[in-house]
């Protein structure tokens, strides 16, 4: 795949395509995290307890979970072009399903489709992405992909509140259609067309499907559950039985002599490793602070409506100036003194908000999370281009399909732990729940040490 690819992209203008390939990622996660912000709007329009409808956010995910272990094989048994494009379609249509769902049944059931849609359109796009860029500019390249992962949850919830608050929650879901159908038209055009599937993964490893994909699932339902204050004793059966299937699923992976669907053996690559496990802090803390901010200010400063997302902004407005650059200053002086420098930022601005947030006033805090956001995306841009840097471009859909379960495994562990603290320090809440980050962020400068610097970058 990846040869074609880049031969026609050679013809073609890079910065078009990732431009291409970046809106259809972009439109993925936007929805996802939008909706979040309108299940009020959703339990009056439907007359459901809110608990009932958490599972429009649940069932989303969990298809997403399901499907998001096989992409790295679709991409390379179909090719990524294919992939991508299945992906795309699925989303639109679970996006004029759900858009037009007249019960709560019926919003599940589209609200699936959708998810399934979104878990292949996103790794798909980057798989894509990746394997057009080249070597040196893959910093610039996954750099704006890196964006577009931290930049759209921030502003998916506040168009969320701004379209539910006006009764416009199905517009959530519809105004992807016509987006993504010109997205459709133009991919159908421009994205390569030979990709050779790969001989090898035309024999899918069954055995790993049937373990990997409904582990992950599963664990990901049981981190939602504590998460949710749901029932303890499902959320442990269901932890036990993804335990069983995720550790059965390593030893048939390590033991195997066909490729995995998910190869474990790219563990071994130093690299490899310390990326993704910056990329897990970097799950774990952008989406404990999407949950967390909203709260501190409403109780702390008595915001409402879409004026809770003010912190969350600014960090989005620290965010959106750092991976704007990060990653093209990856590709010259490599990802460590980025990653290193920027986890640090990113501590001392956490501990200072741990000790300050109940008694700053909120321009001083709204300036805080700013330079936190600047930390933070000099620490996520160049640790995802560093999956594909250290990658070779046949393990690239590999790479994608581990870099996306990394985070989005994470990310479900950063809002569960966020709800046991809160429950467990109601007094402190705010203040261990920064400690905790601040740790986190100190432990990815741990891992970012491990990085290339700009000599093992360059070769």
């Amino acid at each position: 795949m990846s040869v074609n690819i880049s031969e026609s992209t050679s013809r073609r203008n890079i910065g078009g395509l990732v431009s291409l390939l970046g809106a259809a990622a972009f439109l993925a996660v936007l929805d996802g995290s939008a909706v979040t912000a309108s299940l009020d709007a959703l339990s009056t329009s439907f007359r459901t307890p809110l608990e009932a409808i958490v599972w429009v956010t649940t069932a989303y995910l969990m298809a997403c979970g399901a499907v998001l272990p096989l992409v790295g094989w679709l991409v390379a048994r179909l090719g990524g072009r294919t992939t991508f494009l299945i992906g795309l379609v699925a989303f639109l249509a679970g996006s004029l399903l759900t858009g037009a769902a007249w019960s709560l049944p019926s919003l599940l059931v589209f609200r699936m489709l959708q998810g399934l849609g979104g878990g292949i359109l996103e790794p798909a796009a980057i798989a894509v992405a990746a394997a057009s860029a080249p070597r040196e500019r893959v910093g610039w390249v996954m750099g704006r992909f890196s964006l577009i992962i931290n930049i759209a949850p921030v502003l998916g919830p506040l168009l969320g509140a701004l379209l539910s608050d006006h009764g416009l929650w199905r517009a959530i879901f519809l105004v992807n259609v016509p987006v993504g159908a010109a997205i459709l038209l133009v991919a159908l055009r421009v994205l390569p067309r030979a990709e050779p599937a790969n001989t090898e993964a035309a024999r899918p490893d069954l055995l790993g499907i049937a373990l990997l994909a409904p582990g992950f699932t599963v664990g990901l339902f049981a981190l939602n559950r504590w998460g949710a204050g749901g029932s303890a004793a499902v959320a442990w059966w269901s932890a036990l039985v993804a335990a069983v299937l995720l550790v059965s699923y390593v030893l048939h992976a390590l033991r195997t002599h066909r490729t995995p669907v998910l190869d474990l053996r790219l563990l071994r690559i130093p690299e490899l490793a310390a990326a993704l496990g910056v990329m897990a802090t970097v799950g774990f803390t952008m989406f404990t602070q999407l949950t967390v901010l909203p709260m501190l200010a409403e109780t702390r400063y008595g915001l409402h409506g879409i004026a809770r997302g003010l912190l969350v902004s600014a960090l989005g407005v620290g965010l959106l100036v750092s991976m704007v650059n990060a990653g093209r200053l990856s590709d010259r002086f490599g990802p460590r003194p980025l990653v290193v420098g920027g986890s640090l930022v990113n501590a001392a601005g956490l501990a200072l908000v741990a000790v300050v947030h109940c008694s700053w006033p909120l321009p001083a805090l709204l300036a805080v999370f700013v330079v936190i956001g600047l930390g933070f995306g000099s620490v996520a841009s160049p640790s995802f281009a560093s999956v594909y840097r250290t990658l070779s471009p046949e393990a690239a859909a590999q790479g994608t399909t581990a870099l996306f379960m990394t985070v989005q495994l994470f990310a479900s562990l950063g809002v569960t732990v966020l709800g046991a603290v809160l429950g467990a320090a109601a007094r402190d809440g705010y203040t261990w729940t920064f400690a905790v980050l601040t740790v986190v962020a100190l432990a990815a400068a741990t891992l970012g040490a491990r990085l290339p610097g700009r000599a093992r970058a360059a070769q």
